[in-house]
């Protein structure tokens, strides 16, 4: 799979992304491609879900250049799922995505919304295909978010009513980890809403004290609510280290699925996407 090329300025709006972000992208489109490829055969009907979309194009801090993401990315790959469906908070994010589908894949069916996931999963659920006897359907989501607070269990347990592979982001250090003062106070509740649970901060106590790292803590405890819904995985060895150019890690990407195959695929994407990163150092 090649590297898409820059782009060129379309006075549209932009996200700024670190460069580290490059090796999330390679991930994703790898896995995308492959669930696509090995999914088709057997299921009805496939959807793309890009839960914080932004406006799929980004400029890469640090530089002049102007790179495709996650939504855009996607879309473009040989391998097509049969609908695709964006959200995004920001109504410049949604005007200008929207702008560069229809200029680029207009023969797609797509839907951009605008709005916050946490409190729209429902209308998201209900813009996908309708399943039924002869009919089976299957997403595959992405969750990107900043922080925590951009995201509360209690979507993914609605999203989770449809059959749904997600990969998620994880902002452990460049969230949990440097808001953890913060975070452990009792009335802030933005761990609790990111756990579903808000009996993790006696289990970090105890962890803490045998030198425990917060931001490995919060992956295994996410982990454990993904694990209550019968979602496999995910180790923390499973998940894949984000890390910029410190070689501090800034997040981490997981993968949860309820079927062994989609695990497989994940670990040889994993494989995959290494394989890339290592050959371009």
């Amino acid at each position: 799979m090649n590297t898409p090329p820059d782009l060129r300025e379309d006075g549209r709006a932009l996200a700024q992304i670190q460069p580290y972000a490059e090796e999330k992208h390679r991930l994703l489109m790898y896995y995308a491609s492959l669930f696509a490829r090995a999914i088709r055969d057997k299921w009805d009907s496939i959807v793309y879900l890009d839960l914080f979309s932004g406006p799929g194009r980004a400029t890469i801090d640090g530089s002049n250049r102007i790179v495709a993401t996650s939504p855009l990315l996607v879309l473009g790959l040989d391998d097509k799922f049969d609908r695709y469906i964006f959200v995004d908070a920001d109504s410049k994010n949604v005007a200008a995505l929207k702008a560069r589908i229809a200029e680029e894949f207009r023969h797609l069916a797509t839907l951009v919304k605008k709005g916050d996931i946490n409190q729209m999963a429902s209308e998201v659920i209900s813009a996908m295909p309708i399943p039924g006897k002869s009919r089976k359907v299957l997403g595959f989501c992405f969750l990107d978010p900043y922080r925590m607070s951009n995201l509360r269990f209690s979507t993914i347990r609605e999203l989770s009513q449809r059959f749904m592979d997600f990969l998620i982001l994880i902002p452990t250090g460049m969230d949990a980890k440097r808001a953890e003062q913060y975070y452990v106070q009792s009335k802030n509740k933005t761990v609790d809403l990111f756990l579903g649970d808000d009996r993790w901060r006696e289990k970090w106590k105890e962890e803490k004290r045998v030198d425990g790292d917060y931001g490995d803590f919060i992956v295994r405890e996410f982990t454990r609510s993904m694990n209550s819904l019968r979602f496999l995985g995910t180790d923390l060895t499973d998940t894949v280290p984000v890390r910029n150019d410190k070689n501090s890690i800034v997040y981490r990407l997981a993968f949860y699925s309820k079927d062994k195959l989609g695990i497989k695929l994940f670990k040889q994407s994993k494989k995959y996407s290494k394989l890339q990163i290592d050959l371009f150092e």
